[in-house]
């Protein structure tokens, strides 16, 4: 299997908490209604290199909030200290109640912990609680439907992740009638998917897919380089296929001007030639008494084209 950076994970999970943070409030706090106001970008704290993966402003019967989303893929055993140190610095920085929120990724049998606390022995003395949520256990509602911007995280929540998953992802993306939010969730999906499948099997199960990612505001380095590369190929295939056509075309009036109208067999010969063995065939049209003898200067080209 083939793995994929940590930092290219992350910018996936932080596309989808930008473009989607709505479905994020109802996921998290699905009873309490909540209305999206706007979004924080690259919000800094007050500490050296300390940044949140994000932070939205919500309404709620007119009093507003900061929504806070942390993803940990795994559990760190500092996370609590730091989720209470960042609630704190945003509620000072921006003046406004934080509602904080921890997004697991990876599946974990053991409790997690909600809370940061202050205590001597088992007296706790303070304590600063947040919501977590174990993105696994909407694994069913995701795959159904339910959720399709959350579809290219299914690789990563199923634990054997197979083509069938794979599928399903590409089948609830492509759902997505914003062709802008359908490019950064296909390639969300090919950076996810690339921790677990090998990369060109992706990119031949995505191959159909990938004029809509050329538009992604997210592509990691090898789809990037692989874009690229398709690119370069359809240029190239491109300008070969329209070189075949014009030749051919030439050619053919040559010999229609000289022989009249081609035999059926002869054009299909012709059209299975490239551009250079086609350019090479001018000569003979234009010197060879009839188009028998042509014919058989074709035939020395394409013999897998002969009558049997």
């Amino acid at each position: 299997m083939m793995m994929t950076s940590i930092n290219a994970f992350d910018r996936v999970l932080k596309v989808l908490a930008r473009e989607y943070a709505e479905s994020f409030l109802r996921l998290i706090l699905p009873d309490t209604p909540l209305r999206l106001v706007g979004t924080l970008e690259n919000v800094e704290l007050a500490l050296p290199e300390e940044r949140v993966d994000f932070v939205h402003r919500v309404s709620w019967e007119g009093e507003e909030f900061l929504f806070h989303i942390e993803f940990q893929k795994e559990h760190r055993p500092d996370f609590p200290q730091r989720a209470f140190v960042y609630s704190a610095l945003l509620t000072k920085q921006l003046g406004l109640p934080v509602i904080t929120v921890v997004v697991y990724i990876s599946r974990r049998m053991s409790p997690l912990p909600s809370d940061y606390r202050v205590q001597v022995k088992d007296l706790v003395l303070n304590r600063f609680e947040y919501q977590v949520v174990k993105l696994w256990e909407y694994y069913d509602e995701i795959a159904a439907g339910r959720w399709p911007e959350l579809a290219p995280l299914l690789v990563e929540l199923a634990g054997k992740p197979d083509e069938t998953v794979l599928a399903r992802e590409k089948e609830l993306i492509l759902r997505e009638e914003d062709r802008q939010k359908r490019a950064d969730l296909l390639a969300c999906a090919v950076t996810i998917g690339a921790r677990y499948f090998d990369k060109e099997f992706l990119w031949q199960f995505f191959r159909e897919e990938v004029e809509i990612m050329r538009e992604a505001t997210f592509i990691t380095d090898w789809l990037d380089e692989k874009l690229t590369e398709g690119f370069q190929k359809g240029i190239r295939k491109g300008f070969q296929q329209g070189l075949q056509s014009g030749t051919l075309e030439s050619l053919s009036r040559v010999l229609e001007t000289r022989f009249g109208p081609l035999p059926p067999m002869v054009l299909a010969r012709l059209a299975s030639l490239s551009a250079e063995q086609l350019a090479s065939l001018f000569s003979p049209a234009l010197t060879l008494p009839d188009i028998e003898s042509f014919e058989e200067v074709v035939d020395k080209m394409s013999p897998e084209l002969q009558p049997a």
